[in-house]
């Protein structure tokens, strides 16, 4: 049987520095629909790394752990489809609903919109 690639989501493959989302946020390009916004670009790694920015207006902690969980578990999901060597940095949009099925869709659409542009 062959092995499949490891969906673990180890610290190693999360932005964590605030270097690093400051550079995600002036350089990086923006992609967007009506439930994520996110911000990539190129890292020296060669995975994607994930990181994630929670306004308080989006909810109170408990809407804010889910939008968070729920991010990352389609994330860890799509990385594998996802194009390598990039940085993600995804928040939500305003009014948006925390719903798996939504943020996984959005999140694949725009890996494909990221594959498909250079």
């Amino acid at each position: 049987m062959p092995e499949q690639p490891s969906e673990r989501f180890p610290k190693s493959k999360r932005v964590v520095r605030q270097r690093d989302f400051d550079r995600l946020f002036k350089t990086g390009r923006v992609i967007a629909d009506s439930v994520l916004v996110i911000h990539t670009a190129a890292n020296s790694l060669s995975r994607p790394r994930l990181g994630i920015s929670m306004s308080r207006k989006v909810g109170n902690a408990v809407v804010r752990n889910r939008w968070k969980r729920l991010i990352r578990e389609a994330f860890r999901r799509l990385q594998h489809i996802l194009p390598g060597s990039v940085d993600y940095v995804i928040r939500p949009r305003k009014g948006a609903m925390p719903e798996y099925e939504s943020i996984h869709r959005s999140l694949a659409s725009c890996g494909k919109r990221l594959t498909r542009r250079p």
